[in-house]
């Protein structure tokens, strides 16, 4: 069972492990391993981030039988978005465990913040982050096209949710 959590100090070896290998082709190359010092600064960051007033940014730890497997997050882009992201280590792909972070996740962002939307994207060479993304709710709205790698363009695709009202 999935279980999110703050981050602390600590963790920092469990987020290098994470930000490393296939998790990060599309972002760092497949061959990147992120060092424990770099990870201190992540923590550090994201704990500035978390504490900012106003608050822009939400993270927290994706744990499964107290194992830091991941994290989830997601960043304020104007008064009523914020852009949801979320990252696994390879190893424990395939299991659910992104798409029930994800399912946690979104009613705490939208119990505390003043969003209406949360939107987020995917690399189109990873269709997996697109059925997460689905099965959790969010509704394919399109494409960005972004420039990686050799600054050619690529069309990621986009989805969004919208809070709830009852």
């Amino acid at each position: 069972m999935v279980e999110l959590r703050g981050l602390t100090p600590d963790d920092a070896p469990f987020v290098a492990r994470i930000y490393s290998g296939a998790s990060v082709r599309f972002t760092h190359g497949e061959g990147y391993q992120m060092p424990v010092e770099d990870a201190v600064v992540r923590l550090a960051r994201i704990r500035d981030e978390d504490h900012a007033e106003p608050r822009d940014h939400w993270s927290l730890g994706i744990a499964v039988a107290g194992d830091l497997i991941g994290l989830v997050k997601c960043r304020r882009q104007d008064e009523c978005t914020a852009a949801l992201s979320y990252i696994l280590r390879e190893d424990t792909w395939g299991r659910g465990h992104a798409t029930d972070a994800v399912r946690q996740f979104v009613p705490l962002v939208f119990a505390e913040a003043a969003l209406e939307r949360l939107e987020a994207k995917h690399h189109p060479d990873n269709p997996a982050s697109g059925r997460v993304l689905a099965k959790a709710g969010f509704t394919r709205i399109g494409t960005v096209d972004l420039h990686v790698g050799d600054g050619q363009p690529v069309p990621y695709p986009v989805y969004e949710l919208h809070r709830r009202t009852s």
